[in-house]
């Protein structure tokens, strides 16, 4: 009893602490459902690289593995999410009077919440690499300093070696400080109709210029130049959440379960430059929110504790998972299961996943949770000076 008590209060101990005090646990699904995919395809990709299995058919014909390879489509999702997520305090503010977000706070804020994990990890993952040389201390050192500015997309036109998944953490910080001017210049629309058209119109119309300007190619692509429309899906669904969802949580469909299965494998098979993908692109990942938000199964499944846990603690996840994996594999990879590629996928699952998600709840808790409390830089500061006060005294009671 006692310990099942234990094993059920591990959802509560993950969740996440938001600024507000409250947040929408369907969001924190989404979130598990945009980082799945995500390690999903860099397992994927490290069995095909280090296993010695003869497989029964070549892996760039495995149906398996080309599902597992469209994991990207988790890294939109995340960008569609922080357009939602972001967007919310500025649009309360211009259509339902909630007090106008300072701008300062708002960049603060950001800044305590995201940057001690991320300056943290990046450092410990240079010296990792630095310990074997691999590229010499002064590439290093250049990638690890454009790293932690944000600036290696822009410098290298490539992912950093020091943790290839920052690229995408990258386009975020661009998105970030863009946000609140984008809010502005949306919300600030008080019809309804032409708020959401104009919307619907910019993600068409940015896809547009990114084919007509080429933005889908490097070094754009790894710009938000490359990724706005993702984003401004984010904004579309918050319009449509605070005008019309969140007055009425109960009505839910059923067959926007059906339309989430569909608009996911949609967004595994229409990722790519042409100009009709990326169209139907962007109405898939609208559809999928839409889903979440909306549907019956899909939405109690995104509510689900486990999986909101897990969701919220996803850039933990997302920061560590990939150097985990490559660690893991070394060992993992002589676990066999048939020729399949899709079985042994499987099994590297079921070795792998639970390690990495475990490693990554420890240092969740250790080294992010502590700083979504937008308190904490000034608690360490009442800390320091109790103990400066404290040193004070004990040296003026020392005769």
């Amino acid at each position: 009893m006692n310990i099942m008590r234990g094993i059920n209060s591990i959802p509560g101990r993950l969740s996440r602490v938001t600024s507000s005090g409250s947040f929408i646990s369907e969001v924190d699904g989404l979130r598990f459902v945009a980082i799945m995919p995500v390690l999903i395809q860099h397992l994927s990709e490290r069995l095909h690289r280090y296993s010695d299995i003869n497989w029964a058919r070549p892996v760039a014909e495995d149906p398996v593995a080309f599902l597992a390879s469209r994991g990207t489509i988790g890294v939109y999702i995340f960008f569609a999410i922080s357009g939602f997520i972001l967007c919310l305090p500025f649009a309360k503010h211009h259509l339902l009077g909630a007090p106008r977000v300072p701008l300062r706070g708002y960049l603060w804020r950001r800044v305590t919440r995201l940057e001690p994990p991320y300056l943290f990890w990046m450092t410990f993952f240079f010296l990792v690499l630095l310990a074997y040389d691999p590229l010499g201390i002064e590439e290093l050192f250049s990638h690890w300093g454009y790293s932690l500015v944000y600036l290696h997309n822009l410098a290298y036109a490539d992912h950093t070696p020091i943790n290839p998944v920052a690229w995408s953490l990258e386009i975020e910080i661009q998105f970030y400080l863009l946000a609140p001017f984008l809010a502005a210049f949306f919300f600030s629309v008080e019809r309804t109709g032409w708020r959401r058209f104009l919307l619907a119109a910019s993600i068409v119309g940015f896809i547009g210029l990114q084919h007509l300007f080429g933005w889908l190619a490097l070094p754009f692509k790894l710009s938000l130049l490359g990724q706005l429309q993702h984003f401004l899906v984010g904004f579309l669904m918050a319009d449509l959440y605070l005008t019309r969802w969140a007055a009425a949580p109960e009505r839910q469909y059923r067959l926007l379960d059906a339309a989430a299965v569909l608009a996911f494998f949609t967004l595994c098979f229409s990722w790519s430059e042409e100009w009709g993908k990326t169209i139907v692109f962007a109405l898939a990942l609208a559809l999928l929110f839409w889903a979440g938000l909306r549907g019956k199964a899909f939405n109690a499944f995104l509510r689900n504790p486990w999986v909101a846990a897990i969701g919220g603690m996803c850039y933990t996840i997302y920061l560590i998972h990939l150097p985990l994996i490559e660690g893991i594999i070394r060992f993992s990879r002589h676990l066999k299961w048939t020729n399949g590629f899709g079985p042994n996928l499987l099994l590297q699952a079921a070795a792998v996943l639970p390690v990495v998600l475990a490693v990554s709840a420890v240092f969740y808790l250790l080294l992010e949770k502590p700083f979504m409390d937008k308190y904490w830089p000034v608690k360490l500061a009442s800390w320091f000076k109790g103990k400066g006060r404290a040193a004070l005294s004990y040296k003026k009671a020392d005769p």
